[in-house]
Order: structure tokens, then sequence, then C-alpha cells
């Protein structure tokens, strides 16, 4: 009789301790989802419009590698990620120098530190350099990559605001903007030897190129649109990640294939700097695509949609805290 009812209490203590981990779980995912939303209103339309126009002044003289104009451009973005506190929230900001036929490269480096899995990471990449001045004629180079920059600016800000608000994510989540992304990918090469955070414990990369415009040949008459590219399948965690967090909140029309044409995709793929670390880590190219104006002096900021390019962006912030914190 009592060994009966001293199991029955066993089992009931049982039921109980397992209700109530289930109910903390669901509590802290719920909490997980609520402050992501919270912080998602710091990615804001008019700051991404500011950061590209800023970028694409005379100014900075097109930012083409090696150049006083990409000086100040990177001096820019530090500024801009300072004045976001980064440096402040339990991470640190970081310039990593390099060298290139006597130029000078720099690419600028921040993280949010993770509580409980500090060595693992989410990356968040972007490359900051662009065209230049040709024969007096600016390339502002907004598309490429002006928006790729300021959508990583604006997600930084937004992790770098809950983490002051000492809400941490499990996993530490970096912010690197790289230079001579138009010297044969080099900053994000180095990078990828150099990094911060161990590459093997990468949970995903996330590139952000060519990252504003809205008029990609057959996608002219369906602006609210992005490509999603890897080399090999996405993981159904991803895919599931991805219509999850769409159908909440960004509502853009997701293309995992581009054109449906491997030619294409294969030509194009390999043109920005998740492509260092493909088959190391995996890795998402977001992009507009290609635009009749990529390259040329017509690269320029009034032809960027800024409503979609915050709901892009939107889409990586939500994807690398759910990465960060899973």
């Amino acid at each position: 009789m009592r060994f009966s009812i001293l199991l029955t209490g066993i089992l009931f203590l049982s039921h109980y301790l397992v209700f109530a981990q289930a109910e903390n779980v669901s509590q802290k995912v719920y909490s997980q989802v609520s402050d992501a939303e919270k912080y998602s209103v710091k990615i804001n339309k008019n700051d991404l419009e500011e950061i590209v126009k800023t970028l694409c002044s005379p100014e900075f003289e097109g930012r083409r590698f090696g150049s006083d104009g990409n000086k100040k451009a990177m001096e820019y973005i530090r500024s801009e990620l300072q004045k976001r506190n980064i440096s402040k929230s339990k991470g640190n900001l970081y310039e990593q120098i390099f060298k290139d036929n006597e130029k000078y490269g720099i690419n600028i480096i921040g993280f949010v530190e993770g509580y409980l899995y500090p060595d693992e990471s989410v990356i968040i990449t972007c490359h900051y350099d662009g065209l230049g001045t040709v024969d007096g004629t600016l390339f502002a180079s907004a598309d490429d990559n002006a928006t790729g920059v300021a959508a990583l600016v604006e997600i930084a800000e937004a992790f770098s605001a809950a983490a002051n608000d000492n809400i941490l994510p499990k996993r530490s989540v970096v912010f690197v903007a790289f230079d001579a992304g138009k010297q044969g990918l080099l900053g994000s090469r180095i990078y990828s030897k150099y990094p911060i955070k161990s590459v093997e414990k990468t949970q995903i990369l996330l590139n952000m190129d060519m990252f504003g415009r809205a008029d990609c040949g057959l996608k002219k008459d369906e602006p609210n649109y992005v490509f999603l590219l890897g080399h090999d399948k996405f993981p159904a965690f991803l895919l599931h990640t991805n219509d999850s967090i769409n159908a909440i909140h960004t509502h853009l029309k997701i293309e995992y294939d581009f054109y449906n044409n491997k030619q294409i995709f294969d030509l194009f793929y390999p043109t920005s700097d998740h492509y260092n670390f493909t088959g190391k880590v995996p890795v998402v190219f977001y992009t507009g695509g290609i635009n009749a104006d990529v390259h040329s002096q017509n690269d320029t900021p009034d032809k960027i949609s800024y409503s979609t390019l915050r709901n892009r962006t939107l889409l990586v912030f939500y994807t690398a805290w759910i990465y960060a914190n899973r």
C-alpha cells in the first residue's frame, strides 16, 4: 500500500515537472518571438535610405578599394555602428587590416556575444567597397552594395538594442562589412582564414549584396520579392523558418531558383562574398538579382525600393535571431 502511494506520488511529480518544463520552453519560444518583434522596429526605412544616400554621395568617391573615399566610407560605417552602441553590447568592434598591391583594406567587424554558446555564431555580411570614380564620372554603387551595408547596420542596431536591455542571443552574432569585394572577394577571403569566431562553429552565414533594387528582369511587375541562393538544397529548418517569418512579417515572394536557369546561377552565385565560405559553413545569399544598371554610373540611390529593402532586411534579421537562439 505504501509503495503504491509512493509510486503514485512519483508519477504525479514527474508529470508536473514535465508539464512545467514544457510550459517554460513554450514561454521561452514566445519570449524570443516577441523580443524579435520588439527590436525589429529599429530597422527603419528612413534610416536605410539615409545610409544608402550618404555612402553614395560624392564625398565617398564611389568607395573604390584603396581610395580616400573608401577610407572615409570605412570611418562612416564604423561611426554608425558605434552610434548604435555595438561596442557596448557585451561585444566589440574590430578592424581587420590587410594589404593588396601596396593598398590597404579594412574589414569592419562587430559582434554581440552569446550568453550560452559564445563560441558558436551566426554571421551577417556584406561588402562596402564600390567601383569608384572613373574619368570624373562617379559610380555611386548604390545597390552594389550600399544597400547591403545599410541593412547590416540596421540589423546590428536591433541586436545591440536587445543586448543593451540584457536580452542576449544564445550564440554570438557577428556583423562583417568586407572591403575589397571588387578585388576578387579579397576581404572575405581574408576573414574566412582569420575569423574572430570559429568558422567550424558557425551555424549559418547570411550575405546581402545587390539588396535594394526591385526591378530585376522578370520581376519588374512584382517588386516585393527576394532571391535566396545557396550552393546546395537548403535544410528543411531554414525553409520552414523562412516561410514562417515571411507569412507573418515580410510578405515577400521568396525565390530559391535563380531564373530557373542553372547556367545563370553558376555565373552569378560566385560573385559575392559568401562564396569564400561555401563548403565550410551553411550560407545564404540574399539578393534582388541583376538589374539593368549594375556596374554602371546609373546605379544610384533613387533607383532603390526602400520599402522592399526594409522587408528584405527584416527577413535576414528574423532568420539570424532564430538561428542565434534555437
